[in-house]
């Protein structure tokens, strides 16, 4: 009697056992089932509303991005591109012609926004859909992935600001900076110990200045072109100037006395409103086709402006900069070179802090051997490019920045070969009184004072005309000093810094 029931026990339980081990199977499965793979998750990017506007002649752009990306505008007759760095974006550039449309994208050709330049311009434009991008899901047993590279960052992957090596060029005599008159012959020079071969800091009566407590000296070359010592001679017969060490950092520059505006990182780009006044600002870098036009248009009215110069300009036209000083107008710095200090505003790790100070140094020399008397204590930056820490370390030598206003920039450098930058010497002028009638007060204009156009293109041959024009209507011009003087900046007296530009058995006089 009992075998049945056992039997019929066991073949009651078999179902059962066959579908725990079913389940235990399947178990094992799903534990051994492959992680999902990146690319089939995505997870969408949200959308970033992109926006313009007309600003007289021009178009702006705004918007944002989430991550360093380069931008091309482009359409019918526009092409502009620009690098842009994480968070919002703001570009300007001219205005295309009525109802033509320009797509926004990236430089991988991934669309952000369409744009109709029409007359009344859409006040948000709908942003075109973006493309997912895959972001992966990982298990919970997976290690998290290491964080970007820029929240990453350690003290030891930081860019330090060392002495940097500059490479001499050959072409001007070994012994100081190049003389005045490039005419006369050069001689070459003995080789000397290295103190007397040493730049010292001079009184502006002619007393050495004590040495400057709690710094200590480190000598570095003073000019990149310099060229190198004979073989014969030794390396001290290099000549040096002597840069202290600024307390609390490992920076060798050049630190003059500490004044009330170092540190500011001031950038001038407009005036005190409520007087209609009006600067008109030269550069000098490295031609000087329209210069003594534009001297004699100011001359004629009786107007001082500030004109900035390049070292290069200065020992190209001696006689040019010679009739400046004389007509009153104000010098500043535009550096010896006209360097890339910071191309898309952001600093070339190479341009360390003394190697700008070295640059601005070497244009106020070449002026001080020229006339005698340093520069005006102002400069503008190459190309615009400029940050705050390089201003600062301007500000350190006395120099305050004076850039341009928004939409001034004349472009008067353009030439037909530039098409998408090139307005005629009238549209030029015509633009620039339309701004000036709109919200010219405290106006900061950028001109130049060379020019590749024809004599009958160039916005030189008409400015006397806006000029008078200009006066009639009630404006007045005015020098950088004067915005600054009523914006209540501290002042500096450039003579500080001479003692920086003269050297021992230097034919610069002391002042």
């Amino acid at each position: 009697m009992n075998r049945p029931r056992t039997a019929i026990l066991v073949r009651g339980l078999i179902p059962g056992l066959a579908l725990v081990a079913v389940l235990v199977s399947c178990g094992r499965q799903a534990v051994q089932a492959p992680p999902v793979l990146a690319s089939s998750v995505t997870v969408a990017a949200p959308a970033v509303p992109w926006t313009w506007y007309p600003l007289g002649g021009l178009a702006v752009v705004e918007g944002e991005v989430t991550e360093p990306t380069q931008l091309v505008l482009e359409g019918r007759s526009i092409r502009e591109t620009r690098y842009a760095e994480t968070g919002p974006v703001r570009w300007e550039f001219f205005r295309p012609p009525p109802d033509e449309t320009a797509v926004l994208r990236t430089a991988e050709g991934r669309e952000l926004a369409r744009f109709e330049f029409s007359l009344t311009p859409a006040r948000t434009p709908a942003p075109v859909a973006q493309p997912a991008r895959p972001r992966p899901l990982r298990l919970a047993k997976q290690a998290p992935p290491a964080p970007p590279a820029r929240e990453a960052a350690s003290p030891q992957s930081v860019a330090r600001l060392e002495p940097t090596p500059v490479p001499p060029l050959t072409g001007r005599k070994a012994g100081g900076l190049p003389h005045a008159q490039p005419s006369e012959p050069t001689r070459p020079e003995p080789a000397a110990p290295e103190s007397a071969r040493t730049w010292t800091l001079v009184h502006p009566g002619g007393t050495p200045t004590p040495p400057l407590t709690g710094r200590r000296p480190v000598t570095l070359p003073l000019s990149p072109d310099l060229e190198p010592a004979p073989k014969a001679a030794s390396r001290t017969a290099v000549p040096r100037l002597a840069l202290p060490i600024s307390p609390g950092t490992n920076t060798p520059g050049i630190n003059l006395a500490p004044w009330p505006g170092m540190g500011e990182a001031l950038n001038l780009t407009r005036g005190p409103g409520g007087q209609r006044r009006l600067l008109l600002s030269f550069d000098g870098g490295s031609s000087s086709e329209v210069a003594a036009e534009i001297l004699d248009a100011l001359k004629a009215r009786g107007v001082r402006t500030t004109l900035f110069l390049t070292g290069a300009f200065i020992q190209r036209y001696p006689a040019l900069v010679k009739r400046m000083a004389a007509e009153g107008h104000e010098l500043g710095n535009h550096t010896m070179h006209h360097p890339h200090f910071a191309p898309g505003m952001k600093r070339d790790p190479q341009w360390t802090r003394e190697r700008v100070q070295k640059e601005l140094l070497e244009a106020d020399a070449a002026l001080v051997r020229l006339l005698g008397r340093p520069m005006d204590p102002f400069w503008r930056a190459p190309y615009g490019e400029h940050t705050a820490e390089i201003r600062r370390w301007a500000e350190e030598l006395g120099y305050r920045h004076v850039g341009w206003s928004e939409g001034a920039d004349t472009l008067d450098w353009a030439t037909p070969k530039e098409r998408r930058l090139y307005r005629s010497g009238d549209a030029i002028l015509q633009r620039l009184q339309q701004r000036l009638n709109r919200d010219g007060d405290g106006l900061i204009v950028l001109m130049h004072l060379g020019s590749g156009r024809a004599e009958a293109d160039r916005p030189s041959a008409g400015l006397g005309a806006f000029m008078d024009r200009a006066r009639n209507e009630g404006w007045t011009f005015v020098p950088v000093s004067a915005y600054l003087r009523d914006l209540g900046k501290p002042t500096w007296n450039p003579q500080q810094r001479l003692s920086l530009l003269q050297a021992p058995g230097s034919a610069v006089p002391a002042r």
